[in-house]
């Protein structure tokens, strides 16, 4: 990681059990360095725009100052940068399923990283991974409990397995689900760097208001589809643990009051 640029990916989602489904789609999302002064070009912001209180929690305080008081010891080191992975507001619109922090070292090692995960029910939790949870390092694999409730086929229970292979061109994200031992849905990311120009390109801003646009849109599809073609039970969402917050940025769908 160089320079914020817009990446150029695909998500794959493949769902094992109780029945087998998957999808595939094209999308697109911002790194952005944070630890960077230097200003997104006019024509990226001119369509898009960056609000402290999307990301995190709802203050106004500066993304990477809410970062490094969650990232461990990092506040102290001043040859680290803060990386963030994630969609910017559009025309006024966000909605992040998942937006993931890395913290990286002058050796360009990745030293920690947050996942905060959006639901639809108008919630957020942070994944911290650090090397308590660490359980391979190349490439980077983390264990970590479930404590969030995201998708409505699916209960609380069972552990994520994060993955991440991140070089100079490319970055890959596969997040898998095991309940009692048996992966049940794996969803992974993976992504090519554009060129530093990416940020000036009217075609590459065109992808990504797309993808922004169809995030919701593609969550409601796959939603039917479990229920009503493939007819998966539906799980009633469980009450609020301790640590999950109140959504930053809420989207449509939670505020149509739809069940998923």
């Amino acid at each position: 990681m160089k320079h914020s640029t817009i990446i150029s990916g695909e998500i794959f989602h493949k769902r094992f059990l109780p029945k087998s489904h998957s999808f595939k789609f094209s999308h697109h999302m911002l790194l952005k360095n944070l630890s960077s002064t230097k200003k997104l070009p006019k024509l990226f912001t001119f369509f898009f725009n960056i609000q402290n209180k999307h990301y995190l929690d709802s203050s106004d305080d500066k993304i990477i100052d809410k970062l490094k008081l969650k990232f461990s010891g990092t506040e102290l080191n001043s040859s680290n940068t803060f990386w963030m992975l994630s969609a910017p507001s559009f025309l006024g619109y966000t909605f992040n399923p998942a937006s993931f922090y890395f913290s990286v070292n002058s050796e360009n090692d990745v030293e920690e990283i947050l996942v905060e995960v959006h639901n639809t029910f108008s919630e957020s939790h942070h994944y911290h991974l650090t090397k308590e949870n660490l359980i391979n390092v190349n490439p980077l694999r983390f264990l970590s409990p479930k404590e969030f409730h995201v998708s409505p086929f699916f209960s609380r229970e069972g552990n994520y397995e994060f993955t991440f292979k991140i070089s100079e061109k490319m970055i890959f994200i596969q997040i898998d689900l095991y309940q009692e031992d048996t992966k049940v849905i794996s969803t992974s990311y993976s992504g090519k760097f554009e060129n530093q120009k990416s940020l000036n390109s009217f075609f590459n801003i065109i992808k990504l208001i797309f993808s922004i646009s169809k995030t919701e849109l593609r969550i409601l599809i796959q939603a039917y589809k479990l229920k009503f073609k493939i007819k998966i039970p539906y799980v009633p969402k469980p009450d609020k643990i301790n640590g999950n917050l109140q959504s930053t940025a809420r989207g449509i769908i939670s505020r149509l009051k739809l069940p998923f």
